[in-house]
């Protein structure tokens, strides 16, 4: 680590700190007695927790429980990021939908709540009077509303919805319809557009583009040798072009597919 900060907020009892890591440096297998939320906002890092590795790209958050065991690796850029850190009863006792899920580590994709977690990191670097109640009121909405996302779990999900799920799981990179999908599931368009917005918090088109976004994202982490370039990528994802790509996935993440690879050490790219 070469550089840090820290601030407490008393009145909320929030903790937050900012940390920067050198590039390559590796944390073993450790616990935290509070409730974290980070958010990185430079470089990238794995996270691995419960037998399971994740690259955090950029603009990411994840949550992790305290007492929850992990290990991190900085990528070759290093890494900055900004935490928040509770009790571990703080929230339960804020929150009436968390429940149990309070207990379960979550991982956000870029961008997804990023406007909350900045709302913090900006009153964090520059605190006055009002910043506590602030940050306060950030940090229950950004739970709020991570945690209601997962008040509908796939399981929850009749057997006609997971059969139109696995249809655009199957076939995001071609065109798919909602006629499509209401012919697998045997049920009017409409009602498949309305539960599946119910149940997974987005609409059909929504799902579909994350599904080519993250295709994306996964082969350009590919050997250069194995990538295709950018324009038979877009095109191999379902995009319509190299600038429709990279239009969809700066929204996504916060960078262009180059943006990316470089954030990840990879350095060309045709």
């Amino acid at each position: 680590m070469n550089a840090s900060g820290h601030f407490q907020f008393s009145n909320s009892t929030i903790d937050c700190r900012q940390s920067l890591y050198q590039p390559g440096i590796s944390l073993q297998r450790h616990y935290h007695d509070s409730t974290w939320v980070v958010f990185a906002f430079s470089g990238s890092l794995s996270l691995t927790m419960r037998s399971s590795e994740t690259i955090l790209a950029p603009r990411s958050l994840f949550y992790l429980p305290a007492g929850e065991m992990h290990a991190n690796v900085f990528g070759s850029h290093g890494a900055g990021v900004f935490i928040t850190a509770v009790d571990p009863g703080w929230i339960g006792n804020r929150l009436e939908i968390v429940n149990a899920d309070a207990d379960r580590p979550r991982i956000a994709p870029p961008g997804y709540l990023r406007s909350l977690a900045l709302k913090m990191y900006e009153e964090f670097k520059s605190p006055d009077t009002l910043s506590d109640l602030i940050v306060e009121g950030a940090f229950l909405e950004l739970l709020g509303r991570w945690f209601r996302e997962g008040c509908h779990q796939p399981s929850d999900a009749p057997a006609w919805m997971r059969r139109v799920k696995a249809l655009l799981q199957d076939s995001f990179r071609d065109p798919v319809s909602l006629n499509d999908a209401a012919q697998v599931a045997g049920v009017h368009p409409s009602h498949v557009a309305r539960e599946f917005h119910r149940l997974y918090g987005m609409t059909v088109g929504d799902y579909l583009r994350k599904l080519r976004v993250e295709f994306v994202a996964e082969r350009l982490l590919q050997p250069q040798k194995d990538t295709p370039s950018l324009t038979d990528l877009a095109l191999c994802a379902g995009f319509s072009s190299h600038a429709h790509m990279a239009s969809m996935f700066k929204r996504a993440t916060g960078m262009t597919p180059t943006e990316y690879r470089k954030a990840h050490g990879i350095t060309s790219i045709r």
